[in-house]
């Protein structure tokens, strides 16, 4: 993965068949891993050489990552001090959005 993550730390599950990726708590490393998508190959039933199944792979793979790492953004909050991207747990809301930062910063 050459594309920059929500998250400080990230795992990529992907594999031949699905793309599934992991987003961990900048603070407490609470886990979120995105809903398995499964690989295509483009849709096309008759793509036998393996250079054209590696492109489409790669294709599919960098838009399922894409699309994770936008919907991490829905389960990560950013900190308004530090800019760290943490779990509910460990976010203090405040009465405005300069006002939200983690529990480090409070």
């Amino acid at each position: 993965m050459n594309q920059i993550a929500l998250t400080k730390k990230t795992v990529d599950h992907s594999d031949t068949g699905k793309f599934s990726f992991s987003f961990f708590c900048d603070r407490c490393g609470r886990e979120w891993v995105s809903e398995a998508k499964p690989f295509t190959g483009g849709e096309c039933t008759n793509v036998t050489h393996n250079e054209a199944l590696k492109l489409l792979w790669a294709n599919e793979h960098r838009t399922a990552f894409d699309e994770a790492n936008l919907e991490a953004r829905l389960k990560f909050n950013t900190c308004s001090v530090c800019g760290s991207k943490v779990c509910d747990d460990c976010f203090c809301f405040g009465e405005n959005r300069q006002d939200d930062v983690c529990v480090d910063c409070r």
